[in-house]
């Protein structure tokens, strides 16, 4: 019997995990009593979101385009800032970037699947 994904295993199902998250960060934000530090509700954000990441997968035949790219910038970002334990000051506009890229995947996945995909203005 094959194994269970923990967090998640595909691109879709990845991506919208990894998004659920940003409620639990402005969360956090606003509340700011678990937050004792400028950099932890990034890092919290990071390290709780970015599980669902570890199993992102692109389909063989897109691996060498500009989604594959956004796939492996986003992952490897996120993983980074919520597992890697770096030391470095993140700030709200990692976070940004991070629902950036996981628009632009999304759009990008819409075109793929030869739709005229827009993210609206609101």
């Amino acid at each position: 019997m094959m194994e269970q994904s923990e967090f998640g295993k595909g691109l879709v199902i990845c991506l919208v995990k990894f998004a659920e998250h940003l409620a639990d960060y402005r969360h956090w934000v606003e509340l700011n009593e678990t937050v004792t530090h400028a950099n932890d509700a990034e890092e919290m954000y990071f390290n709780a979101a970015s599980d669902h990441l570890y199993e992102i997968q692109v389909p063989k035949s897109l691996k060498h385009t500009e989604l594959a790219r956004k796939v492996k910038e986003l992952q490897d970002m996120a993983l980074e800032i919520g597992h890697g334990f770096t030391g470095k000051k993140y700030s709200n506009k990692d976070v940004e970037h991070a629902m950036k890229l996981t628009h632009e995947i999304a759009l990008l996945v819409d075109k793929q699947l030869g739709l005229n995909a827009e993210e609206g203005q609101w």
